[in-house]
């Protein structure tokens, strides 16, 4: 038993020593994934504690911890943040629970203290009330989530895989609490009560260990998302859309006449649409949306979208992605040096999130090639680096 809560205690304090070292560029859902790690160490802890002072007290057997209330609540904020709709109010209904219960259990613990071991009457009552609580919050906010996880951008890739993992194993705990609560209810189990309490709690956990791994992962992958430049592969992995698009420029490329030549066989404005895409661009900020492509930018600008890509192509050889792209960075420079004026932290990702990014992968990719450094070197120092090519 020792065994498991010291290796799940580790875990969620190297993963809460990840979010930290980095803390000046973390976000409000990397502060409320701090929140959650941070009491499930406080959890494991104070569980080792119990076990090393007090190994023989039924008190193993009869006390329901208060911090782990608050586990499917701040992760339900985690998901709510990742959405840009989380809001103050949202971590202190998740962790309300956990401060109620959180009296009785101290209440409980001082009369233990005092009393070399020895169980207060009025443990049954607050162990009767915690146990419904965990049944409740371990069962409606997993289903919420796994309900709602669709919502999640997919920007948050990683971040979304680890949420559906994170919900799915607080949901099987929710499953056993109901179950044991259904047959405690219909049968009497005392023969039995401590090997089911001894495996369940061996069960929870080995799922909170999963939980700080699976953080971990997600973590240290983001990291090297921003920190970790890795060079540009021959053949860039692009979107299908992104693929169609560049071979169309490059079809475009060797087989079209000089602009001027395009101008004088054509009655079309290439100028006037390149002057809307622009207005469009400049004062709308239309590329703010990650779900923006060639048919729906020619639709604002009230052209077709072969107009509109041989305009992009001709004026400003690029294709409809790396033009819209190179706005995006463009919005995250300004967002950088906007934070950092103001003394504020700057999650990187957040901010290329915001700007309309789609894919961690390909903001790296776009920032490296229109900056000439990574998102971390240029907040090193962003006076060594030009800012954008008109």
């Amino acid at each position: 038993m020792n065994y498991i809560i010291i290796v799940g205690a580790t875990q969620a304090l190297l993963a809460l020593g990840v979010l930290l070292k980095n803390k000046k560029n973390n976000g409000q859902h990397d502060n409320i994934l701090s929140y959650l790690l941070a009491s499930i160490f406080l959890h494991l802890a104070i569980s080792f504690a119990l076990n090393v002072f007090w190994p023989h007290s039924k008190i193993h057997q009869q006390f329901n911890t208060f911090i782990a209330l608050a586990y499917p609540g701040l992760l339900w904020c985690y998901m709510r943040y990742l959405e840009h709709r989380g809001k103050p109010i949202d971590i202190l209904l998740a962790m309300l629970p956990s401060i109620c219960a959180s009296i009785g259990y101290f209440w409980i613990a001082a009369y233990v203290i005092n009393n070399a071991g020895e169980l207060p009457p009025f443990i049954k009552k607050y162990n009767s009330m915690s146990g419904y609580a965990y049944t409740v919050l371990y069962i409606a906010y997993p289903l919420k989530i796994l309900a709602q996880i669709k919502s999640i951008s997919v920007f948050w890739k990683l971040e979304k895989g680890m949420v559906r993992l994170a919900a799915f194993l607080l949901l099987l705990i929710g499953l056993a609490f109901l179950i044991i609560t259904i047959w405690t209810q219909l049968f009497d189990i005392t023969a039995y009560f401590s090997f089911i309490h001894l495996w369940l709690r061996v069960f929870i956990y080995s799922i909170l260990a999963i939980i700080c791994i699976s953080i971990i992962y997600v973590k240290i992958s983001s990291f090297l998302y921003v920190h970790v430049y890795q060079p540009e592969k021959p053949k860039e992995q692009l979107s299908v859309n992104e693929e169609e698009e560049l071979i169309l420029v490059e079809s475009k490329k060797q087989h079209s006449f000089p602009v001027e030549e395009n101008e004088k066989n054509s009655s079309l404005d290439y100028a006037g649409i390149l002057a809307k895409v622009e207005y469009l661009m400049s004062n709308h900020k239309v590329f703010l949306d990650p779900d923006l492509t060639l048919e729906s930018l020619a639709a604002k600008a009230d052209v077709s979208r072969h107009h509109l890509s041989e305009t992009l192509n001709q004026y400003k050889e690029k294709s409809f992605y790396q033009y819209i792209n190179e706005y995006r960075i463009k919005e995250v420079v300004m967002l950088m040096d906007k934070c950092r004026k103001k003394g504020e932290s700057i999650n990187i990702l957040s901010l290329a999130f915001q700007a309309g990014f789609h894919s961690k992968s390909s903001f790296n990719q776009y920032f490296k090639r229109v900056q000439g450094c990574t998102p971390s070197a240029y907040l090193k120092d962003a006076a060594h680096f030009n800012l954008l090519k008109a």
